[in-house]
Protein backbone atom coordinates (compact mmCIF):
# COMPACT_ATOMS: atom_id res chain seq x y z
CA UNK A 1 0.00 0.00 0.00
CA UNK A 2 1.14 3.67 0.15
CA UNK A 3 3.98 5.00 1.96
CA UNK A 4 5.36 7.82 2.95
CA UNK A 5 7.79 7.93 0.07
CA UNK A 6 4.88 7.57 -2.56
CA UNK A 7 4.23 11.06 -1.15
CA UNK A 8 0.78 10.50 -1.01
CA UNK A 9 -1.63 13.43 0.56
CA UNK A 10 -4.80 13.97 1.63
CA UNK A 11 -7.06 17.22 1.34
CA UNK A 12 -10.19 17.77 3.85
CA UNK A 13 -12.34 19.89 2.82
CA UNK A 14 -14.25 22.86 5.23
CA UNK A 15 -17.89 22.47 5.94
CA UNK A 16 -18.74 22.75 9.69
CA UNK A 17 -20.69 19.41 10.76
CA UNK A 18 -20.53 17.71 7.47
CA UNK A 19 -17.33 17.14 8.57
CA UNK A 20 -18.27 13.76 10.12
CA UNK A 21 -18.83 12.27 6.14
CA UNK A 22 -15.02 12.50 5.91
CA UNK A 23 -14.23 10.89 8.99
CA UNK A 24 -17.12 7.80 7.95
CA UNK A 25 -14.66 7.52 4.12
CA UNK A 26 -11.32 7.30 6.34
CA UNK A 27 -13.26 4.42 8.33
CA UNK A 28 -13.55 2.65 5.00
CA UNK A 29 -9.97 3.11 4.33
CA UNK A 30 -8.62 2.11 7.67
CA UNK A 31 -10.42 -1.27 6.77
CA UNK A 32 -8.60 -1.53 2.88
CA UNK A 33 -5.23 -0.96 4.61
CA UNK A 34 -3.35 -3.62 6.28
CA UNK A 35 -3.51 -3.77 9.94
CA UNK A 36 -0.28 -1.74 11.36
CA UNK A 37 -0.04 0.61 8.48
CA UNK A 38 1.41 4.20 10.20
CA UNK A 39 0.62 7.23 8.09
CA UNK A 40 -0.64 6.33 4.20
CA UNK A 41 -0.65 9.75 3.86
CA UNK A 42 2.49 11.94 4.66
CA UNK A 43 1.26 14.98 3.50
CA UNK A 44 -2.12 16.02 5.39
CA UNK A 45 -4.14 19.49 4.70
CA UNK A 46 -7.28 20.77 6.41
CA UNK A 47 -9.84 23.85 6.14
CA UNK A 48 -12.08 24.59 8.18
CA UNK A 49 -13.68 21.82 10.20
CA UNK A 50 -11.47 19.88 7.92
CA UNK A 51 -9.11 21.44 9.60
CA UNK A 52 -9.42 19.33 12.86
CA UNK A 53 -10.19 16.19 11.02
CA UNK A 54 -6.90 16.67 9.62
CA UNK A 55 -5.00 17.99 12.75
CA UNK A 56 -6.67 14.97 15.19
CA UNK A 57 -4.92 12.38 11.99
CA UNK A 58 -1.74 14.21 11.82
CA UNK A 59 -1.41 14.01 15.81
CA UNK A 60 -2.11 10.14 15.70
CA UNK A 61 0.64 9.69 11.80
CA UNK A 62 2.28 6.48 14.00
CA UNK A 63 -0.67 4.32 13.62
CA UNK A 64 -3.71 5.24 11.08
CA UNK A 65 -6.12 3.05 12.49
CA UNK A 66 -5.92 4.62 16.37
CA UNK A 67 -6.02 8.22 14.53
CA UNK A 68 -9.35 7.03 12.80
CA UNK A 69 -10.65 5.42 15.47
CA UNK A 70 -10.34 8.37 17.79
CA UNK A 71 -11.55 10.58 14.69
CA UNK A 72 -15.01 8.38 14.62
CA UNK A 73 -15.12 8.42 18.99
CA UNK A 74 -15.11 12.37 18.74
CA UNK A 75 -17.85 12.52 16.22
CA UNK A 76 -20.10 9.84 17.68
CA UNK A 77 -19.73 11.93 20.59
CA UNK A 78 -20.24 15.40 19.33
CA UNK A 79 -22.64 18.06 20.60
CA UNK A 80 -24.02 21.35 19.32
CA UNK A 81 -23.04 22.53 23.13
CA UNK A 82 -19.34 21.29 22.13
CA UNK A 83 -18.54 23.65 19.69
CA UNK A 84 -21.22 26.60 20.25
CA UNK A 85 -23.42 28.46 23.33
CA UNK A 86 -26.70 27.47 22.09
CA UNK A 87 -28.31 28.60 25.09
CA UNK A 88 -31.18 31.45 23.98
CA UNK A 89 -29.93 34.17 26.34
CA UNK A 90 -26.71 33.83 24.56
CA UNK A 91 -27.97 33.95 21.08
CA UNK A 92 -30.48 36.47 21.63
CA UNK A 93 -27.29 39.23 23.08
CA UNK A 94 -24.98 37.89 19.79
CA UNK A 95 -28.32 38.38 17.56
CA UNK A 96 -28.56 41.91 19.03
CA UNK A 97 -25.25 43.19 18.75
CA UNK A 98 -25.09 41.99 15.22
CA UNK A 99 -27.88 43.60 13.90
CA UNK A 100 -27.00 46.53 16.05
CA UNK A 101 -23.30 46.95 14.51
CA UNK A 102 -25.15 46.34 11.08
CA UNK A 103 -27.64 48.95 11.57
CA UNK A 104 -25.78 51.43 13.57
CA UNK A 105 -22.32 52.08 11.25
CA UNK A 106 -19.46 53.11 13.18
CA UNK A 107 -15.64 52.22 13.03
CA UNK A 108 -16.22 48.61 13.94
CA UNK A 109 -16.83 46.49 17.46
CA UNK A 110 -15.02 46.20 20.11
CA UNK A 111 -16.46 42.67 20.76
CA UNK A 112 -17.02 40.05 18.10
CA UNK A 113 -20.30 40.83 16.17
CA UNK A 114 -20.99 36.91 15.25
CA UNK A 115 -24.28 34.84 15.27
CA UNK A 116 -22.81 32.43 17.75
CA UNK A 117 -19.75 32.17 20.21
CA UNK A 118 -17.70 28.83 19.49
CA UNK A 119 -15.81 29.35 22.74
CA UNK A 120 -16.70 25.46 23.60
CA UNK A 121 -14.63 24.47 20.24
CA UNK A 122 -10.97 25.53 21.35
CA UNK A 123 -12.17 23.53 24.73
CA UNK A 124 -12.57 20.65 22.74
CA UNK A 125 -9.97 21.04 20.53
CA UNK A 126 -7.45 21.38 23.51
CA UNK A 127 -8.53 18.40 25.12
CA UNK A 128 -8.89 15.99 22.41
CA UNK A 129 -5.99 17.16 20.22
CA UNK A 130 -2.13 17.16 21.04
CA UNK A 131 -0.11 19.01 18.51
CA UNK A 132 3.30 18.74 20.07
CA UNK A 133 2.61 15.49 18.48
CA UNK A 134 2.91 16.45 15.07
CA UNK A 135 6.14 17.38 15.49
CA UNK A 136 7.55 14.42 16.57
CA UNK A 137 6.23 12.89 13.96
CA UNK A 138 7.38 14.87 11.41
CA UNK A 139 10.84 14.46 12.94
CA UNK A 140 10.47 10.96 13.39
CA UNK A 141 9.98 10.84 9.13
CA UNK A 142 5.98 9.35 9.86
CA UNK A 143 4.97 12.35 8.86
CA UNK A 144 5.85 14.87 5.76
CA UNK A 145 3.97 18.05 6.43
CA UNK A 146 0.27 19.55 8.18
CA UNK A 147 -1.12 22.32 6.46
CA UNK A 148 -4.02 24.66 7.75
CA UNK A 149 -5.64 27.07 6.03
CA UNK A 150 -7.23 30.47 6.95
CA UNK A 151 -8.06 33.51 5.15
CA UNK A 152 -6.32 36.84 6.34
CA UNK A 153 -8.76 39.76 6.82
CA UNK A 154 -6.30 41.93 6.62
CA UNK A 155 -4.64 41.19 3.36
CA UNK A 156 -7.54 38.93 1.99
CA UNK A 157 -4.97 36.51 1.48
CA UNK A 158 -5.35 33.03 2.05
CA UNK A 159 -2.90 31.24 4.12
CA UNK A 160 -1.70 27.90 5.05
CA UNK A 161 0.10 27.79 8.01
CA UNK A 162 2.12 24.92 7.79
CA UNK A 163 4.73 22.78 10.40
CA UNK A 164 6.37 20.29 7.91
CA UNK A 165 9.88 18.45 6.89
CA UNK A 166 13.10 21.08 6.94
CA UNK A 167 13.10 20.33 2.78
CA UNK A 168 9.50 21.80 2.89
CA UNK A 169 9.53 25.91 1.57
CA UNK A 170 7.23 28.75 2.25
CA UNK A 171 5.92 30.11 -0.78
CA UNK A 172 4.10 32.75 -2.38
CA UNK A 173 1.63 33.38 -5.37
CA UNK A 174 -1.13 35.45 -6.29
CA UNK A 175 -3.67 36.08 -2.99
CA UNK A 176 -1.94 32.66 -1.46
CA UNK A 177 1.32 32.13 0.70
CA UNK A 178 2.51 29.32 2.94
CA UNK A 179 4.15 30.33 5.61
CA UNK A 180 5.94 27.93 8.35
CA UNK A 181 5.01 27.95 11.94
CA UNK A 182 4.74 26.09 15.21
CA UNK A 183 0.55 24.86 14.93
CA UNK A 184 -1.72 25.78 17.79
CA UNK A 185 -5.15 25.59 19.17
CA UNK A 186 -5.82 29.33 17.49
CA UNK A 187 -4.67 27.95 13.59
CA UNK A 188 -7.35 25.58 14.25
CA UNK A 189 -9.78 28.37 15.67
CA UNK A 190 -8.95 30.94 12.69
CA UNK A 191 -9.50 27.79 9.88
CA UNK A 192 -13.27 27.51 11.18
CA UNK A 193 -14.08 31.12 11.66
CA UNK A 194 -17.37 31.16 9.50
CA UNK A 195 -17.92 34.88 8.73
CA UNK A 196 -21.10 36.00 10.89
CA UNK A 197 -21.31 32.91 11.73
CA UNK A 198 -18.12 32.52 14.33
CA UNK A 199 -15.74 35.30 15.61
CA UNK A 200 -12.69 36.22 14.04
CA UNK A 201 -9.16 34.82 15.32
CA UNK A 202 -6.14 37.21 16.14
CA UNK A 203 -2.78 35.42 14.93
CA UNK A 204 0.47 37.63 15.72
CA UNK A 205 -0.67 41.03 14.09
CA UNK A 206 -3.56 40.31 12.17
CA UNK A 207 -7.36 38.39 12.10
CA UNK A 208 -8.25 35.35 10.27
CA UNK A 209 -11.61 33.71 8.96
CA UNK A 210 -12.33 30.44 7.83
CA UNK A 211 -9.92 29.38 5.28
CA UNK A 212 -12.44 28.44 2.45
CA UNK A 213 -13.53 31.83 1.54
CA UNK A 214 -10.62 33.20 -0.31
CA UNK A 215 -9.10 29.77 -1.19
CA UNK A 216 -9.08 29.80 -5.00
CA UNK A 217 -6.72 27.07 -5.58
CA UNK A 218 -7.38 24.49 -2.66
CA UNK A 219 -5.05 21.32 -3.63
CA UNK A 220 -2.16 23.90 -4.12
CA UNK A 221 -1.18 23.88 -0.38
CA UNK A 222 -0.58 19.96 -0.41
CA UNK A 223 1.07 20.03 -3.61
CA UNK A 224 3.47 22.96 -2.34
CA UNK A 225 3.78 20.68 0.87
CA UNK A 226 4.94 18.34 -1.08
CA UNK A 227 1.95 15.59 -2.38
CA UNK A 228 2.23 14.13 -5.76
CA UNK A 229 -1.14 11.83 -5.74
CA UNK A 230 -3.93 13.86 -3.76
CA UNK A 231 -6.99 12.00 -1.98
CA UNK A 232 -9.76 14.47 -2.08
CA UNK A 233 -12.54 14.41 1.12
CA UNK A 234 -15.46 16.83 0.27
CA UNK A 235 -18.39 17.38 1.82
CA UNK A 236 -20.91 18.21 -1.20
CA UNK A 237 -22.40 16.81 -4.07
CA UNK A 238 -20.49 18.63 -7.44
CA UNK A 239 -23.68 18.28 -9.41
CA UNK A 240 -25.67 20.41 -7.27
CA UNK A 241 -29.16 19.90 -5.67
CA UNK A 242 -32.24 18.95 -6.33
CA UNK A 243 -34.63 21.84 -6.88
CA UNK A 244 -37.06 21.94 -3.98
CA UNK A 245 -40.15 21.92 -6.28
CA UNK A 246 -40.11 19.85 -9.74
CA UNK A 247 -39.80 21.87 -12.67
CA UNK A 248 -43.33 22.62 -14.64
CA UNK A 249 -45.45 22.13 -10.84
CA UNK A 250 -47.77 24.82 -10.15
CA UNK A 251 -46.75 25.99 -6.79
CA UNK A 252 -46.39 29.11 -5.89
CA UNK A 253 -42.83 30.35 -6.41
CA UNK A 254 -41.27 31.86 -3.58
CA UNK A 255 -38.07 34.50 -3.43
CA UNK A 256 -35.65 32.38 -1.42
CA UNK A 257 -35.28 32.48 2.34
CA UNK A 258 -32.76 34.13 4.12
CA UNK A 259 -31.65 30.30 5.38
CA UNK A 260 -31.73 29.65 1.05
CA UNK A 261 -29.54 32.53 0.83
CA UNK A 262 -26.92 31.96 3.97
CA UNK A 263 -26.88 27.83 2.99
CA UNK A 264 -26.05 28.71 -0.90
CA UNK A 265 -23.49 31.18 0.09
CA UNK A 266 -21.56 28.51 2.32
CA UNK A 267 -22.01 25.81 -0.21
CA UNK A 268 -20.27 27.78 -2.22
CA UNK A 269 -17.67 28.37 -0.15
CA UNK A 270 -17.12 25.39 0.78
CA UNK A 271 -17.76 23.40 -2.71
CA UNK A 272 -17.50 25.56 -5.91
CA UNK A 273 -13.57 26.56 -5.74
CA UNK A 274 -12.81 22.50 -4.88
CA UNK A 275 -14.58 21.37 -7.26
CA UNK A 276 -13.38 24.16 -9.89
CA UNK A 277 -9.63 23.43 -8.79
CA UNK A 278 -10.07 19.54 -9.55
CA UNK A 279 -11.25 19.83 -13.08
CA UNK A 280 -8.54 22.52 -13.74
CA UNK A 281 -6.42 19.80 -12.30
CA UNK A 282 -7.68 16.84 -14.57
CA UNK A 283 -7.45 19.04 -17.81
CA UNK A 284 -3.93 20.04 -17.01
CA UNK A 285 -3.42 16.12 -16.82
CA UNK A 286 -5.25 15.74 -20.04
CA UNK A 287 -3.04 18.16 -21.80
CA UNK A 288 0.18 16.61 -20.13
CA UNK A 289 -0.82 13.25 -21.71
CA UNK A 290 -0.63 14.69 -25.32
CA UNK A 291 2.89 15.96 -24.80
CA UNK A 292 5.60 13.54 -26.42
CA UNK A 293 7.44 11.45 -23.92
CA UNK A 294 10.64 12.87 -24.73
CA UNK A 295 9.32 16.63 -24.77
CA UNK A 296 7.75 16.23 -21.42
CA UNK A 297 10.95 14.89 -19.78
CA UNK A 298 12.45 18.19 -20.26
CA UNK A 299 9.57 20.30 -18.80
CA UNK A 300 9.68 21.17 -15.07
CA UNK A 301 6.93 23.54 -15.40
CA UNK A 302 4.05 20.94 -14.77
CA UNK A 303 3.60 17.61 -13.64
CA UNK A 304 1.00 14.76 -13.96
CA UNK A 305 -1.14 14.53 -10.21
CA UNK A 306 -3.35 11.88 -10.18
CA UNK A 307 -6.51 12.78 -7.81
CA UNK A 308 -9.21 10.75 -6.30
CA UNK A 309 -12.25 12.80 -4.73
CA UNK A 310 -14.31 11.08 -1.98
CA UNK A 311 -17.92 13.45 -1.97
CA UNK A 312 -21.62 12.29 -0.89
CA UNK A 313 -24.01 10.29 -2.84
CA UNK A 314 -26.79 11.97 -1.15
CA UNK A 315 -27.74 15.36 -0.57
CA UNK A 316 -26.52 16.49 2.99
CA UNK A 317 -28.75 18.79 3.65
CA UNK A 318 -32.29 16.85 2.97
CA UNK A 319 -30.31 14.07 5.13
CA UNK A 320 -30.31 17.34 7.99
CA UNK A 321 -33.82 17.90 8.27
CA UNK A 322 -34.50 14.38 9.37
CA UNK A 323 -32.50 15.16 12.31
CA UNK A 324 -33.42 19.50 12.56
CA UNK A 325 -35.93 18.61 15.82
CA UNK A 326 -31.98 17.46 17.67
CA UNK A 327 -30.82 21.47 17.64
CA UNK A 328 -31.17 23.33 20.80
CA UNK A 329 -34.74 24.94 21.45
CA UNK A 330 -33.09 28.63 20.45
CA UNK A 331 -31.08 27.56 17.71
CA UNK A 332 -34.25 25.26 16.00
CA UNK A 333 -36.14 28.06 17.01
CA UNK A 334 -33.80 30.90 15.15
CA UNK A 335 -32.90 28.54 11.97
CA UNK A 336 -36.66 27.77 11.15
CA UNK A 337 -37.66 31.60 11.19
CA UNK A 338 -35.46 31.99 8.42
CA UNK A 339 -36.19 28.88 6.60
CA UNK A 340 -33.26 26.66 7.39
CA UNK A 341 -35.85 24.17 7.77
CA UNK A 342 -37.26 23.36 4.61
CA UNK A 343 -36.18 22.46 0.64
CA UNK A 344 -32.58 23.71 -0.19
CA UNK A 345 -32.45 26.45 3.11
CA UNK A 346 -31.29 23.19 5.17
CA UNK A 347 -27.96 23.61 3.59
CA UNK A 348 -26.95 25.91 6.86
CA UNK A 349 -28.89 23.41 8.97
CA UNK A 350 -26.47 20.87 7.81
CA UNK A 351 -23.19 23.16 8.51
CA UNK A 352 -24.37 23.43 12.11
CA UNK A 353 -25.81 20.47 13.26
CA UNK A 354 -23.12 19.20 15.43
CA UNK A 355 -25.47 16.45 16.78
CA UNK A 356 -24.39 13.01 17.59
CA UNK A 357 -27.39 11.12 15.74
CA UNK A 358 -26.73 13.53 12.30
CA UNK A 359 -22.25 12.67 12.73
CA UNK A 360 -23.53 8.91 12.99
CA UNK A 361 -25.48 8.94 10.00
CA UNK A 362 -22.79 11.00 8.22
CA UNK A 363 -19.99 8.50 9.40
CA UNK A 364 -22.16 5.47 8.34
CA UNK A 365 -23.09 7.27 4.52
CA UNK A 366 -19.30 7.89 4.12
CA UNK A 367 -18.17 4.70 5.05
CA UNK A 368 -20.75 3.15 2.51
CA UNK A 369 -19.71 5.48 -0.30
CA UNK A 370 -15.86 4.40 0.74
CA UNK A 371 -16.67 1.17 0.21
CA UNK A 372 -18.60 0.69 -2.93
CA UNK A 373 -15.45 2.45 -4.42
CA UNK A 374 -13.44 0.03 -2.69
CA UNK A 375 -11.85 -1.32 -5.75
CA UNK A 376 -10.57 1.77 -6.99
CA UNK A 377 -9.60 2.81 -3.43
CA UNK A 378 -7.56 -0.19 -3.25
CA UNK A 379 -5.78 0.55 -6.45
CA UNK A 380 -4.97 4.38 -5.49
CA UNK A 381 -4.00 3.67 -2.46
CA UNK A 382 -1.44 0.93 -4.12
CA UNK A 383 0.37 3.69 -6.78
CA UNK A 384 -2.29 2.94 -9.87
CA UNK A 385 -2.65 6.43 -11.82
CA UNK A 386 -5.98 7.77 -12.11
CA UNK A 387 -7.64 6.60 -14.76
CA UNK A 388 -11.10 8.26 -14.39
CA UNK A 389 -12.03 9.80 -17.41
CA UNK A 390 -14.14 12.55 -15.71
CA UNK A 391 -12.63 14.35 -12.24
CA UNK A 392 -15.75 13.70 -9.96
CA UNK A 393 -17.64 10.53 -9.43
CA UNK A 394 -21.26 9.97 -11.17
CA UNK A 395 -24.15 9.78 -8.09
CA UNK A 396 -24.16 6.14 -6.57
CA UNK A 397 -27.92 6.67 -5.89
Amino acid sequence: MASIGRETGIVFSGGGARAAYQVGTLRAIAKLLPKGTAQPFPVICGTSAGAINAALLAANADSFRRGVARLVRWWRRIRVTDVYRADLVTLQRHAARLVGILGGGGRGPRRPATLLDNAPLATLIRAGIDLARVRAHIESGQLRALGINATSYGTGHAVTFFEGSPDVAEWARARRRGERTRLGIEHLMASAAIPFVFPAVRIAGDYFMDGSVRQIAPLSPALHLGAKRIVVLAVGQFDGQAASAPTGTTRALRHPSIGQIAGHALSSVFLDNLGADVERLHHVNRLLGLIPADKAAGNSGAAHVDVLVLSPSRDLGALALRFADRMPRGVHYLLRGHGNTEGTGANLLSYLLFDRDFARALLKLGHDDAMVRRAELRAFLRGAPDASPVPFPAPIS
